[in-house]
């Protein structure tokens, strides 16, 4: 498979996992304020959401490039999720195999943060999806590294990398 195809079985994944968007969106538990944790079956099921309020939905919380510059004065997670680098296998050194880096970096406010360690929420859920898992080109996704990553004040962020085999195109 192609760059693109990898990428676009990527954001497959993602668009159709309900807890990932749960997680997302939906406010840390509060009893104070009887807000549930976002994972508890009352709360409406987004993917059942008219398609374009998702298709909003998911275009506020999901990005494929790293954009910032809005949440100045939001209170949201974001995720962003791009393609990184692509090297020819080391065990097959052929012109036709490659391994591709996936990037997923995990934005929070410190709402969501503060409220229910939500970035790590969100991590392990994305690990739970890709981790050992075959999504694109050849064999099973593996964990590669995670990091920080720059986010506007108020927020934190990591970043998460993952690589897959594939095919060059």
């Amino acid at each position: 498979m192609g760059m693109f195809d990898d990428i676009k079985k990527t954001f497959e994944v993602i668009w159709n996992d309900e807890e990932l968007h749960r997680l997302l969106h939906y406010l840390p538990k509060n009893r104070a304020l009887n807000i549930p944790d976002p994972l508890d079956p009352s709360l409406p099921n987004i993917l059942d959401m008219n398609p374009l309020e998702l298709y909003e939905l998911q275009d506020e919380l999901i990005k494929k490039t790293p954009k910032s510059d809005d949440l100045a004065d939001k209170k949201i997670c974001r995720l962003y999720i791009y393609l990184g680098n692509r090297m020819p296998a080391a065990h097959f050194r052929s012109f036709h195999t490659v391994t591709q880096e996936i990037h997923f970096d995990i934005i929070c406010h410190e709402d969501y943060e503060n409220g229910d360690f939500r970035s790590n929420r969100i991590a392990d859920r994305i690990n739970d999806l890709f981790a050992l898992n075959r999504i694109s080109g050849l064999g099973k996704t593996d964990y590669s590294r995670g990091n920080l990553v720059r986010v506007p004040a108020q927020y934190v962020g990591y970043g998460h990398v993952f690589e897959f085999g594939g095919t060059k195109s």
